[in-house]
C-alpha cells in the first residue's frame, strides 16, 4: 500500500478529477435540474471517490457524508474522510461548491485537497498554497449563510468587520487561503466532511485552524462533528478567538 507523498497526490487527483465529472454532469443537457441535479453530482462524486480508494486504498476506512457509517473505521488507524459534493445547493445555481477529499491517521489529517472547480483551481497539502499576504484596512470574514445574523452580526460589532456570506465551506475556508478573506467561522457544529479537508489545506499553507473555542481540531470521533470551525491568519488568531469567547 502506497503512504506518504503518495497519499497527497493521491487526494489531490482524486479531488480534481471528482470535480471536473460533476462539471461535466452540469454540462449535460440530459442531466436533471433542481433538486434532482443535487442528488445527481452527489451520487456520482460519492461513487467515484469510494469507488477510487475501494482500488487504490483498499486497506483504509472511509467516512463519507453521502454514506453509510461504518464504525468500522473507529479502530482503524487510517481514515479517508469525504465531502463529495460541499455546498450542494449552489450545485448548478452558482460556483459556490467544492470537493473535499482528506486523509487522517490516528485522527490527524495526514493528506488533503479541496477542489474548487469554479475557480479551476485544487488546493491541497503538498505542495502547499502558498501563505496569504497581510492584507491591509477592515478584517473581511467570510460567515455560513445560515449563520449571517448570529455570526456575522456579532463579529462585525465586536471587530468592526465586514462580513460575507457565501455557500460551502470549502469555498469559505478555500478565500482565506487565496487571500481574500481574513477569516471563516463558524461558531455552531459542524460536521467532519465540512471541516476535515479545508482545515488540512488552510493548516498546510501556515494559517490558523482550530474548533470555534479554540481547542485543536480532532477527527475520526464516534460522533462525527467538530466544535465549530476557525480559519485565519495566525496574527488574527487570538483576537477573533478572544471575540467568540465572549458568548
Amino acid at each position: 500500500m502506497s503512504t506518504g507523498g503518495d497519499d497527497h497526490a493521491l487526494a489531490t487527483r482524486l479531488a480534481h478529477e471528482c470535480g471536473q465529472r460533476l462539471l461535466d454532469l452540469l454540462s449535460d443537457p440530459a442531466a436533471s435540474h433542481g433538486w434532482g441535479l443535487e442528488d445527481a453530482g452527489d451520487r456520482l462524486a460519492h461513487e467515484f471517490l469510494t469507488h477510487e480508494l475501494a482500488r487504490l486504498r483498499p486497506g483504509d476506512a472511509v467516512l463519507s457524508e453521502e454514506g453509510r457509517d461504518d464504525r468500522r473505521r473507529l479502530d482503524a488507524d487510517r481514515v479517508w474522510i469525504l465531502d463529495p459534493l460541499d455546498g450542494s445547493y449552489d450545485f448548478g445555481v452558482t460556483g459556490a461548491w467544492s470537493v473535499h477529499v482528506a486523509l487522517c491517521e490516528r485522527g490527524v489529517p495526514a493528506a488533503a485537497a479541496v477542489a474548487v472547480p469554479a475557480w479551476g483551481t485544487t488546493f491541497a497539502t503538498d505542495p502547499p498554497s502558498e501563505p496569504t499576504m497581510c492584507r491591509v484596512g477592515r478584517r473581511r470574514v467570510v460567515v455560513a449563510r445560515s449563520r449571517g445574523y448570529s455570526d456575522g452580526r456579532m463579529l462585525a460589532q465586536r471587530l468592526d468587520a465586514e462580513v460575507v456570506t457565501m455557500g460551502s465551506a470549502g469555498v469559505k475556508a478555500m478565500a482565506v487561503v487565496r487571500g481574500e478573506m481574513d477569516a471563516y467561522v463558524h461558531a455552531g457544529g459542524l460536521y467532519e466532511w465540512d471541516t476535515c479537508a479545508p482545515a488540512a489545506v488552510a493548516l498546510a499553507a501556515g494559517l490558523h485552524a482550530s474548533c470555534a473555542d479554540g481547542s485543536p481540531l480532532r477527527f475520526n470521533n464516534p460522533r462525527p462533528h467538530t466544535r465549530g470551525l476557525v480559519i485565519c491568519r495566525p496574527d488574527f488568531a487570538d483576537e477573533l478567538l478572544g471575540a467568540l469567547a465572549q458568548g
